[in-house]
């Protein structure tokens, strides 16, 4: 897989060039010359202090000044390996890795054993009732953020990683986050460039109407050396005898790699399925949910 010419044009760099368009001036940092520093007895308590005034500018704003700099996808090729030999993937084949490369996103259908399946989907349905896991959205008081949306989502989450007490108390879901963090893994970092990094977390989505709203999972970046901005978004479904009207589906907004207009690609959360999608390029949804929907996802960095 051929690369794009390079951009060293690095995301920190592109953000602060989005301020300065803005008018958000910041402030200078002093050198280390700390006789430039103002003494404490300059300061008169009596002083009224100056106020400076701060723009509030939402994630997806950032987001899309940032892919109209320049398409994510391209941004995201970059951190593809050059030589690839799909011959010794395990679980991957060339077409997933010629599409993950070309479009952002692939399926793979049947990776996990059906068995497996209802036993995942038997214990994560238990931990909901018995409490045990959290409402992904929290809890939000709208007096001291206001500006927050609470209801973005409405599912329930568990993390996951390797060595969890959970792992102990569901051989299947450890089975399960095995082949993320090992035969997954292992292809997709020969695909992309990756750090080692990743981050595991069961969901679940009660069957009323619960959601998640159009959102990203990192910021498009070609810095191979980066290490906060996760680079792929692994899901794999435990939704036995889903059929159309269950909802939960995952939207996936494809931008294309210009201004081509954007399509809308539905997929269904099929018992065994997994959808890879590039983290900084794909803004994804998950549609609201009318039956029990369960979800094991990896971030990879």
């Amino acid at each position: 897989m051929d690369s794009n010419d390079s951009h060293d044009d690095a995301l920190a760099s592109r953000i602060m060039k989005y301020a300065a368009s803005k008018g958000m001036e910041l402030p200078a940092f002093p050198g280390d010359d700390v006789e430039s520093l103002p003494s404490d007895y300059e300061y008169n308590e009596g002083d009224e202090e100056e106020v400076e005034e701060v723009e509030e500018i939402s994630e997806m704003d950032l987001l899309q000044h940032l892919d109209s700099s320049m398409p994510p996808i391209i941004l995201a090729q970059e951190l593809f390996n050059e030589e690839v030999s799909s011959e010794s993937f395990q679980v991957l084949t060339a077409n997933n890795g010629n599409e993950l490369f070309h479009k952002g996103y692939t399926v793979l259908d049947n990776v996990i054993d059906q068995s497996v399946i209802q036993s995942v989907r038997d214990w994560g349905t238990h931990m909901f009732k018995a409490g045990q896991m959290d409402k992904a959205s929290g809890k939000h008081n709208i007096e001291e953020d206001p500006f927050r949306e609470g209801s973005a989502r409405g599912d329930y989450t568990i993390w996951v990683s390797p060595g969890s007490k959970f792992l102990e108390q569901s051989p299947a879901l450890n089975q399960c986050v095995d082949w993320f963090s090992k035969q997954l893994h292992v292809d997709l970092a020969k695909l992309v460039h990756l750090h080692g990094q990743a981050e595991y977390q069961l969901a679940y989505y009660p069957p009323d109407s619960s959601h998640y709203e159009r959102h990203r999972d990192s910021f498009p970046t070609n810095d191979r050396d980066d290490r906060d901005q996760r680079r792929v978004t692994a899901i794999v479904y435990f939704n036995p005898d889903w059929t159309e009207g269950d909802g939960g589906e995952l939207r996936i907004f494809d931008k294309g790699m210009s201004d081509e207009e954007e399509k809308q690609i539905d997929v269904a959360p099929k018992a065994g399925r997994c959808v890879l999608f590039l983290s900084g390029v794909m803004d994804h949804a998950v549609l609201p949910s009318f039956k029990e929907r369960i979800a094991l996802t990896s971030w990879y960095r």
